[in-house]
């Protein structure tokens, strides 16, 4: 993206002397929606908008002296039949599993797809959301979206959101597909509980990543409501990778009374458990079970012995693509697609 690649260049010493005008500025000097700057400088879809708010958008374009990027322009004719997928790191295996799902599908119905990487950075988000929606591009899919500044405001006029994992920000309209996390989480804690831990403790992902709320909440409330209250001590927020998760392991393993179990939030912070656990001399499962979460295409070479919930990476392609796929007939209410999770018993636990 150009104001990036400017950045980029100035940290060469190139003087870089002013950040070129964006769709959105535009939008907010007309007090419209960028989707309706895009509509108006396109000459597309004119029932959208009346003839004083295009005056509106005009002046205020000219007013920036904002100009669309050639390669924004030269990607339109095709625009209408392209899908962006936007992810949080472009090297995660379930990003690429979801890429993997997707982009096929996609094919299938004679669309394409565009990766951009966020780094979970809610400003490089909105970056790609402006570019994408000032390129006309018919559908954002959102693996793991964050809350930023304009996406409430991208999702009320734009192309249509799909969030996947994530459920959509607070105030953000859009679809959903994802599992039952709190539900996966609950039976994780009745299978510790059937087999005689009572003494657990849970390594999750950050609290503002909806999916790990669901799930420390349905591990802790099922735990609860069986007798076995969670101690907060027990409850440990980590970012999901597996240095992390040998971070935090030494912690919570190193303890003098240390849990009997421990439910990982992911399988990579499984991993890292795993190594802080061998490296404190215990056995798994025989001092510590571990069960993971995702059961990632990696564990039959990584971690054949992890029990994991299985999530179903290659249904949500063609999961999102019949949200994306469907008639048009006008304003709906944003639907939730819930796909099935298995629990995966191996010798971790």
């Amino acid at each position: 993206m150009e104001n990036v690649i400017r950045e980029v260049k100035s940290d060469f010493g190139q003087h870089v002397t002013s950040k070129r005008p964006s769709v959105i500025d535009v939008a907010n000097r007309a007090k419209v929606s960028p989707a309706t700057v895009s509509r108006v400088l396109n000459g597309k879809d004119t029932a959208h908008f009346s003839a004083e708010t295009a005056d509106r958008v005009l002046a205020a374009a000219s007013a920036l002296n904002y100009r669309p990027s050639e390669l924004g322009r030269s990607l339109r004719t095709s625009s209408t039949r392209t899908v962006a997928l936007l992810v949080p790191t472009a090297t995660g295996w379930l990003c690429a599993d979801l890429a993997s799902s997707l982009e096929p599908v996609l094919y299938r119905n004679g669309l394409s797809m565009l990766l951009c990487n966020t780094a979970e950075s809610a400003e490089h988000q909105d970056s790609y959301l402006e570019e994408m929606i000032s390129r006309g591009i018919s559908s954002i899919v959102m693996l793991g979206a964050v809350p930023s500044p304009q996406l409430p405001r991208l999702s009320q006029d734009a192309a249509p959101l799909v969030f996947v994992n994530r459920r959509p920000p607070r105030k953000v309209r859009g679809d959903f597909v994802g599992i039952d996390y709190a539900a996966a989480a609950s039976e994780v804690a009745d299978h510790f509980l059937d087999s005689g831990y009572d003494n657990c403790a849970i390594i999750h992902g950050l609290r503002s990543d909806s999916a790990s709320v669901e799930r420390l909440a349905g591990f802790s409330q099922r735990l609860k409501k069986r007798g076995a209250p969670l101690a907060e001590s027990a409850r440990i927020e980590s970012p999901l990778t597996p240095e992390a998760g040998y971070e935090r392991g030494l912690e919570l393993l190193g303890r003098k009374r240390r849990p009997r179990a421990v439910f990982c939030c992911n399988d990579s912070i499984a991993y890292g458990v795993y190594r802080a656990a061998v490296e404190l001399g215990l056995k798994v499962p025989s001092d510590v079970a571990l069960f993971g979460f995702d059961d990632n295409r990696m564990n039959r070479w990584l971690a054949p012995w992890l029990s994991t919930v299985h999530i179903p990476v290659e249904d949500f392609g063609p999961a999102i693509a019949e949200i994306l796929t469907e008639p048009s007939t006008g304003p709906r209410e944003p639907r939730t697609i819930l796909l099935p999770h298995t629990l995966v018993l191996r010798d971790s636990a």
